[in-house]
């Protein structure tokens, strides 16, 4: 890591302290890469069995394995099928939270619709993702084609 300038370093704090950063970054690729080949049982392993998901943010959260495999299921069902989930621009990390865009595609709906993402991740200490908050509305929504 490159050294901070002296105002950074006092705001950080304990902000560099956690899980590795390299594993967050590739927790959030391997999750954008899981959605995107429709694989629920890999998107699971990137979880805590006790983790949380609200998605979107302002929706009802869904906890532990059981009722994150019926909700992420039931998001490729409502997709008709895997969606195109690409990171936008770099993983942004503070000890064991990241927050990253993304931009994601329906792939066999008609019309395909693009939905612009912001998930925010907190990481335990084991690097599973504890709790997965996803800021999107209609505003985010876009046809394309």
């Amino acid at each position: 890591m490159t050294d901070l300038p002296e105002m950074a370093s006092g705001m950080l704090g304990d902000a560099t302290q956690g899980v590795p950063g390299a594993h967050i970054r590739d927790v959030f690729k391997r999750y954008g890469e899981a959605h995107s080949a429709g694989d629920v049982d890999a998107i699971l392993a990137l979880f805590a069995d006790d983790a949380v998901v609200r998605d979107p943010a302002n929706a009802p959260e869904h906890r532990g394995k059981s009722a994150l495999r019926a909700f992420f299921e039931a998001g490729i069902e409502a997709s008709g099928g895997p969606i195109a989930m690409t990171l936008e621009g770099n993983v942004r990390i503070a000890g064991n939270e990241g927050a990253a865009a993304y931009i994601v595609r329906t792939i066999n709906s008609s019309p395909v619709f693009r939905v612009d993402t912001l998930d925010v991740m907190t990481f335990n200490e084991q690097g599973l993702i504890a709790q997965m908050i996803a800021y999107w509305g209609p505003e985010n929504f876009q046809q394309e084609g």
